[in-house]
C-alpha cells in the first residue's frame, strides 16, 4: 500500500484497509472495468485502430490461420461463454476447453447444448499440470485464463509441444504487476488521477490506489494474478516468438476504475467525458514511458 502517492506505506495499513473497508475481489472482478462500452471501445482502437470486438479479433484469426477441420484449445475456460461463442461462429472448426471445476463444466456443457454447439468438447484439466499430445492442435487461445497459470514453464512447454507446424498461440491477457502489486510510479500516477480527475461520485470503492496484500490474494484467490508480469518472458524463454503484439493499455484505468466503473452511466455524457479525460491521461503516460500495458494481446509462434 501507498499512503501516500509514490511512498511504499506499511503492509500494516495496507492490510486495515482492505480489511476494515473493502472486501478482497472477487475472482475475475480485477478487469469487471472492461465490462464498459467505452472502455472496450478505448481497448479495440488501442489495440486495432477500430472498433472490432475484442473476441472477434480473436475469432477472425482462427479463420484466417486455419482451414476447415483445424483443432483450437482453450485451458482455463470456466463457463465457456468466449469458446461456446467461437464455436458458434467456427462450426467446421473443433474447439476443445479445459477446466478444473466439475461443476462448471456440466454447467458449460448444459448451456453449449441449450445453443445446439456440437464442435466444442469440455474437459477437466488443470492448466498448472497440462499433458497434451504432440501436435494436436492448430491454435491455442489464452482467453483470459494464462495469467491464473502458476506453472507457467511447464505450460508453455504442453503449448509448444502440442502445435502442429505453423501453429499460434492467440492470446488476450492481462499481463501488469503480480499479485496486483502495483510499482510506485504506477500507483503515484493512478492516486493522482483520482484526485485530479475524477470527481467524488465516481469515488464510491477508493479514492486513493493501494496495493492488495499478498495474504489477501493467498486466502482469497491465491491465482488472480499470481505469474502475470512473467508472461511474455516466460513464453520467449520457452521457445516463442512474438510475432505480433497489440497495446490495450489499463495501466492507469485499472486501478482507477476497477470497483467503480458501475459508476458511470454509458448515456450519460458528463460520465464519458471523464472517462475520455482518463483515457487521454494514461495514453499521455504510456508515451513517457511512465505507464506500461497492464492488459496485451499477443500472437507467438514456436521459433
Amino acid at each position: 500500500m501507498a499512503s501516500e502517492p509514490g511512498q511504499g506505506g506499511s503492509t500494516e495499513r495496507a492490510a486495515a484497509f482492505w480489511a476494515g473497508r473493502h472486501a478482497l475481489p472477487d475472482a475475475g472482478a480485477h478487469d469487471n472495468f472492461l465490462s464498459h462500452p467505452l472502455l472496450q471501445a478505448y481497448v479495440s482502437l488501442r489495440a486495432f485502430g477500430n472498433l472490432t470486438g475484442h473476441l472477434d479479433a480473436v475469432i477472425g484469426e482462427i479463420r484466417d490461420r486455419t482451414r476447415p477441420g483445424a483443432r483450437v484449445f482453450s485451458p482455463g475456460c470456466g463457463n465457456a461463454a468466449k469458446e461456446v461463442a467461437m464455436a458458434r461462429a467456427l462450426p467446421d472448426r473443433h474447439f476443445v476447453a479445459c477446466d478444473i471445476t466439475p461443476s462448471v463444466l456440466d454447467a458449460a456443457r448444459a448451456e453449449a447444448e441449450r445453443q445446439g454447439v456440437r464442435n466444442l468438447t469440455l474437459e477437466f484439466g488443470d492448466f498448472n499440470r497440462l499433458e497434451l499430445a504432440p501436435a494436436s492442435f492448430d491454435i491455442v487461445t489464452g482467453l483470459g485464463s494464462i495469467h491464473h497459470v502458476e506453472a507457467l514453464e511447464g505450460f508453455w512447454s504442453q503449448v509448444r509441444r502440442a502445435l502442429r507446424p505453423g501453429g499460434v498461440v492467440l492470446a488476450q491477457e492481462y499481463v501488469g504487476a503480480s499479485r496486483f502489486q502495483w510499482p510506485d510510479a504506477q500507483i503515484e500516477a493512478a492516486s493522482r488521477a483520482l484526485r485530479d480527475l475524477v470527481p467524488e461520485r465516481h469515488k464510491p470503492h477508493h479514492r486513493e490506489v493501494h496495493r492488495i496484500p499478498v495474504g489477501f490474494m493467498l486466502a482469497h484467490d491465491p491465482s488472480e494474478a499470481v505469474r502475470s508480469a512473467e508472461i511474455l518472458s516466460t513464453c520467449r524463454a520457452a521457445g516463442f516468438a512474438i510475432d505480433g503484439y497489440a497495446s490495450a493499455g489499463g495501466g492507469l484505468l485499472q486501478p482507477v476504475l476497477m470497483h467503480q466503473i458501475d459508476t458511470y452511466e454509458p448515456r450519460n455524457w458528463e460520465h464519458n467525458l471523464v472517462l475520455a479525460t482518463l483515457f487521454h491521461e494514461e495514453d499521455r503516460l504510456m508515451r513517457a514511458g511512465v505507464l506500461g500495458d497492464d492488459f496485451a494481446m499477443f500472437v507467438a509462434r514456436p521459433a
